[in-house]
C-alpha cells in the first residue's frame, strides 16, 4: 500500500531531525557570525539618528555642505534599509 504524501513528509522531517541531533557542528556552521546582529541593529539606529538630525536641522546636518539637503535623508534611509535587509540573513 503506497504511503500518503503527508506521512512521507513527516518521515522525511523525522530523519532530518535525527541527522541534526547526530551532527550539531553543522548547525553551528549555519549560524551568523557574532558581529552580524550588533552591526544590523547599529546600522538601523545610526540611520534613524541621521534621519532625525536631518529633519530637525532642515537637511543641513549631519553631513553639512551637501548640494541638496534631502541627501542626508537618503543616507539615513539607506543605512536603515541595509540594517533591515541584514535581518533576512540573520540565523
Amino acid at each position: 500500500m503506497p504511503e500518503s504524501k503527508k506521512r512521507r513528509k513527516v518521515a522525511d522531517k523525522e530523519r532530518e531531525y535525527a541527522k541534526r541531533a547526530q551532527n550539531p557542528e553543522e548547525d553551528l556552521k549555519k549560524q551568523s557570525p557574532s558581529w552580524w546582529a550588533p552591526l544590523m541593529v547599529g546600522l538601523a539606529i545610526v540611520g534613524l539618528i541621521v534621519v532625525v538630525t536631518a529633519y530637525v536641522t532642515n537637511g543641513a546636518f549631519p553631513i553639512p555642505g551637501l548640494p541638496n539637503g534631502n541627501i542626508n535623508l537618503f543616507i539615513g534611509i539607506g543605512l536603515m534599509l541595509i540594517g533591515f535587509l541584514m535581518t533576512m540573513g540573520w540565523k
